[in-house]
C-alpha cells in the first residue's frame, strides 16, 4: 500500500500486487468491524458517515524474469464524510495493510 501525502479526494485508483482474495482477506483484517462484499469484487466498509467502496479490476501479473507477481487496480470511492475522516480511514487501513518487505 502507498501511504497518501496531502489531502485524500473523494475517488482515487490504485495499483496492488495482490489476488483479489488476498486483497479481501487483508481488508477484513485491517477493518474486523466489517467488509461487505459480493461476486462482482465490490468490497464496502463504513465508518460513521463516512462509506468507503472498493472495485478490484484484475490486471495481467507483472513478470521480473522468473517472478511473477499478481496485480488489481483497486478503485476507491468515498460517500459521505469529510477530507479529514478519508485521511483517518486510509491511514488506518494503509497501516493495517502494509506488508513485510526490503
Amino acid at each position: 500500500m502507498a501511504f497518501i501525502n496531502g489531502p485524500v479526494p473523494e475517488a482515487l485508483d490504485r495499483e496492488v500486487a495482490a489476488t483479489p482474495a488476498e486483497f479481501e482477506r487483508d481488508l477484513r483484517k485491517a477493518w474486523p468491524q466489517g467488509v461487505r462484499s459480493d461476486a462482482s469484487l465490490s468490497l464496502e466498509l463504513n465508518d460513521g458517515a463516512l462509506r468507503l467502496t472498493i472495485l478490484l479490476e484484475p490486471l495481467e501479473p507483472r513478470r521480473i524474469g522468473l517472478l511473477t507477481l499478481p496485480r488489481l487496480c483497486a478503485r476507491y470511492r468515498f460517500e459521505g464524510g469529510d477530507e479529514r475522516a478519508r485521511t483517518a480511514l486510509l491511514t488506518r487501513l494503509d497501516r493495517a495493510m502494509q506488508r513485510g518487505g526490503g
